[in-house]
């Protein structure tokens, strides 16, 4: 589970779905959560991937759960942020964008 931003990689895998688990540490079940992985930690580079967010259980205890279908995306590493609406007003959770590892699938 990511807890906060010292838990700083984060690995999906090309051609599977990936899953997630956060723990924000505060109610967000009034909030609206989204996440996306680029190319680079700038918010003008290109989008690679986007999470959808959906809580745990009622969002009252900061739990999170993100699932992304990855399809090839010719890339082996990205940022991920996970932004925050709240009140209308839009907020970063975490201070800067964490780094993926984007691997291929293990295969037999």
């Amino acid at each position: 589970m990511l807890q906060n931003q010292t838990d700083k990689r984060v690995t999906m895998f090309d051609n599977r779905t990936n899953t997630l688990l956060v723990a924000v540490g505060y109610d967000v079940s009034g909030d609206t959560l989204t996440s996306e992985v680029r190319e680079a930690k700038s918010y003008e580079s290109d989008i690679i991937a986007e999470w959808d967010v959906q809580f745990v259980t009622d969002g009252a205890d900061g739990e999170l759960v993100l699932t992304c279908t990855l399809a090839e995306v010719g890339k082996t590493v990205g940022w991920m942020d996970l932004k925050r609406v709240s009140g209308g007003e839009a907020t970063q959770v975490w201070d800067s964008p964490i780094e993926v590892l984007i691997k291929d699938p293990v295969t037999e």
